[in-house]
């Protein structure tokens, strides 16, 4: 039987937006707040909503908003998140602020959030990331 955590997509950050395939119900689509050249589409898949931002025809960002039922299924969703969008690099820990923790990929493309405290994980691109902040 597979485990809820082994059920979220895995996408490809910097694909072509029409080669995004996401495997849930388009729910909502419209600007990103602080990127307006950005759209972000919200998906529902097993698990909870998926929010994908794409940006100069590529997709940029991905937000997990599927929380785990346990400590255990929500590291073996990051671990398989982390080790998927690592593409065979490490990741390095920047912050760790009580509510979540901050990641850069080691070639420092890539970008990585986790909200201990909400259980959302999002992977994302750096040069989109300088954008939006």
């Amino acid at each position: 039987m597979d485990r809820l955590d082994d059920a979220v997509p895995l996408l490809e950050l910097l694909c072509a937006a029409d080669e995004v395939r996401v495997p849930g119900e388009l729910e909502s689509s419209g600007p990103h707040e602080n990127a307006p050249d950005a759209v972000v589409d919200r998906y529902v898949v097993d698990g909870g909503p998926l929010l994908l931002t794409v940006w100069r025809g590529r997709l940029h960002e991905v937000i997990y908003q599927t929380p785990a039922e346990s400590e255990q299924d929500a590291a073996r969703r990051n671990d398989r998140l982390f080790a998927h969008y690592g593409q065979g690099d490490g990741w390095t820990e920047i912050l760790d602020n009580g509510f979540g923790k901050t990641y850069r990929r080691t070639d420092q493309r890539r970008y990585a959030l986790w909200s201990y405290a909400m259980d959302i994980t999002t992977f994302g691109t750096m040069e989109f990331h300088q954008v939006k902040w």
